[in-house]
């Protein structure tokens, strides 16, 4: 408050010397607002000096002992988050009404403004009140009952709606980042997070407790990470739910992965590839054996292009058989083996196997150590159909990452059929695939052969 802020209160009579000079010697132990502590020694009644603030700052007063306070705006925000900024949403029309302790101070206002947009899909606008101290404990006490009804019921009311609302905002993953107070809440939707919601410790506790429990993993552990799975009923449609776990300074770290178990394989057409480039790669995913290589970023798709190739071919002519970690998409009439983190099969042996199943096309999730290249190129090289997803920055980086995991250059030489490097970019309808297909000639052959790098790669490639 401004400095003659305790000389109208004399100058009025809402105070006494003798009460102001008790109320400062207070405020310099507690740190607090003197019109708080003036109200906690009872020298001045809530609403007479909540009505006196707002007409010094000029921001209106409201009493939300006396006003209905809608509840899921403070479960939105989250209530750690209420306290430690002094705040209190409690009303949402084409404005979001906020209530503060101190609504001059214009740095926590800055973060109300930005929470509220990044909690709300539509822009809102922010208008500030003022309240006192015994209103605010009550607005959030009063919040506490939905999430006190008991384990389960908090935790099928949080997940319930936290689900359904990624379901129908088709979020590909759920974030949950721990902060010193509380937790905040990220949906990845088309490749952007976005925060949702801020959620109470004591919550988010509860609910990696019960995710642990579905997914099968140890309750107890929380200094090494775990992965697992569980499948979850979301708005009528079976939704394979995949945890990650992981060891934090501030606590576990939580991300979920969400996958219908009935999603649709689209086209390559309709991921965004031209029709040239689904010519080019239709060709090549009809060749008796090789290596055909999906590359690029994380979450750009590439398990995607590999099952939409895989409508290319006829099943019903050939043994398709894939290796994948999890299975996204599920393909009648394509054996589909899944790769558990803790299970008794990894990617090599997977290959080791299939082999034996006289397969025609094998479908690797991803070539990430040097068993599993091993074995991929085993397969090529005696006569099958390999298609594969490897990290790499570009085309022309692939084959010596499949050198650096242990393939000899001599063996890869004349393996690779051709490169899909792609990225998602964002469009008017969503996000679509922008690729780039190198298909390998005699003379990239010869220098994979040599150990040529990348640059020498791409000028033969750009030669030819």
């Amino acid at each position: 408050m401004s400095p003659g802020f305790e000389e109208i209160l004399l100058k009025r009579g809402l105070i006494t010397p003798d009460q102001l000079h008790i109320a400062l010697m207070q405020q310099q132990k507690s740190q607090a607002f003197l019109s708080e502590i003036l109200v906690d020694l009872r020298f001045v009644q809530p609403k007479i000096m909540g009505e006196f603030v707002s007409e010094i700052t000029g921001y209106p007063y409201i009493d939300l002992e006396n006003f209905s306070i809608d509840s899921n705006l403070i479960f939105k925000f989250g209530k750690e988050f209420c306290k430690m900024h002094s705040a209190i949403p409690f009303c949402l029309d084409n404005i979001l009404h906020i209530a503060m302790l101190d609504p001059e101070n214009v740095l926590v206002q800055d973060i109300l403004k930005k929470s509220a947009e990044n909690l709300f899909e539509k822009k809102v606008i922010c208008k500030f009140y003022n309240t006192h101290k015994q209103a605010f404990v009550y607005a959030l006490q009063k919040s506490a009952s939905p999430v006190a009804e008991g384990f389960d019921a908090s935790f099928e009311s949080l997940f319930s709606n936290l689900l359904s609302e990624a379901f129908l905002k088709e979020a590909s993953d759920i974030h949950f980042v721990p902060l010193d107070q509380m937790i905040v809440v990220k949906f990845r939707i088309h490749g952007e997070l976005i925060i949702y919601q801020h959620l109470e410790l004591e919550i988010y506790e509860k609910t990696c407790v019960r995710l642990k429990i579905l997914a099968k993993l140890d309750i107890a552990e929380r200094r090494r990470p775990q992965s697992g799975g569980c499948t979850l009923n979301i708005q009528g449609s079976p939704i394979d739910c995949r945890t990650s776990f992981h060891p934090c300074s501030l606590g576990e770290s939580l991300v979920i992965r969400l996958l219908p178990t009935n999603r649709q394989v689209l086209s390559l057409i309709e991921l965004g590839f031209s029709n040239a480039q689904v010519e080019a790669m239709t060709k090549l995913v009809n060749k008796s054996y090789g290596l055909f290589l999906v590359c690029g970023p994380t979450g750009s798709g590439k398990t995607t292009t590999l099952h939409a190739l895989l409508k290319e071919l006829d099943s019903s002519k050939k043994n398709i058989m894939t290796l994948e970690q999890p299975i996204e998409y599920r393909v009648n009439g394509v054996r589909q083996t899944e790769i558990h983190e803790a299970g008794v099969i990894n990617f090599a042996d997977g290959v080791r196997s299939m082999l034996r199943h006289d397969p025609d096309v094998i479908l690797i999730g991803e070539i990430r150590d040097e068993d599993t290249a091993k074995m991929a190129l085993r397969a090529s090289m005696t006569g099958h159909l390999v298609l594969a997803t490897i990290h790499a920055s570009c085309p022309f980086v692939a084959p010596a990452r499949l050198i650096d995991l242990g393939i000899s250059p001599n063996l890869l030489a004349g393996q690779i059929l051709a490169v899909v490097c792609q990225e998602l970019v964002r469009t008017a309808e969503g996000r679509s695939a922008k690729a780039e297909i190198v298909e390998f000639n005699e003379e990239m052959h010869l220098l994979v052969g040599d150990g040529a790098n990348s640059t020498k790669l791409k000028i033969a490639h750009v030669s030819t």
